[in-house]
């Protein structure tokens, strides 16, 4: 096997470790997490992201300081496979929604973030806190669809044997 061969299969052995820890994670905050402080608006609001430690807890498992773990292996595995035409394809496809989830964090569900969890809904209204919510859940749901595609295409990736690449 060739040295780009081995890279790609460390590389993409790495990022389907770190985005099944990130799936992982994602759904436990969705069946688990999400419902308890969305439950009984605003109050479950405050209670939840001023008397706990959530907000410290959750940084350090989805936060800034993971992203470059998540995305370098897989610029890297693509940059490194891109000589491999049956992996080629679903690389593309994983890279592309992985960083539309990463953009869509960062333009859209930060800022939202900011306001829930950090402020605990700061001074808005009880109807502001719900459509704020209502929107964040939806965003939540949509960015972990369009994950899920291109998790769905790292798993496949990682089926095909690599073989010797074509020149």
């Amino acid at each position: 096997m060739s040295t780009n061969n081995t890279v790609t299969v460390v590389l993409l052995w790495i990022s389907v470790i770190v985005w099944s820890i990130w799936f992982g994670g994602t759904i436990y905050q969705m069946l688990v997490v999400v419902p308890i402080w969305s439950d009984s608006l605003p109050e479950s609001l405050h209670a939840f992201f001023r008397d706990t430690s959530y907000n410290h807890n959750i940084y350090h498992f989805f936060g800034p300081g993971w992203m470059p773990v998540r995305f370098l292996p897989l610029y890297g595995m693509l940059f490194f496979g891109w000589r491999l035409p049956a992996h080629r394809s679903l690389f593309i496809v994983t890279a592309v929604c992985m960083t539309f989830v990463l953009a869509f964090t960062l333009t859209y569900v930060y800022p939202i973030n900011a306001v829930l969890f950090t402020q605990a809904g700061g001074d808005l209204s009880v109807a502001e806190v719900r459509a704020m919510v209502h929107r964040w859940i939806i965003a939540d749901r949509a960015r972990f669809v369009v994950a899920c595609v291109g998790y769905l295409a790292l798993l496949r990736a990682l089926s095909i044997p690599i073989t010797k690449p074509t020149p």
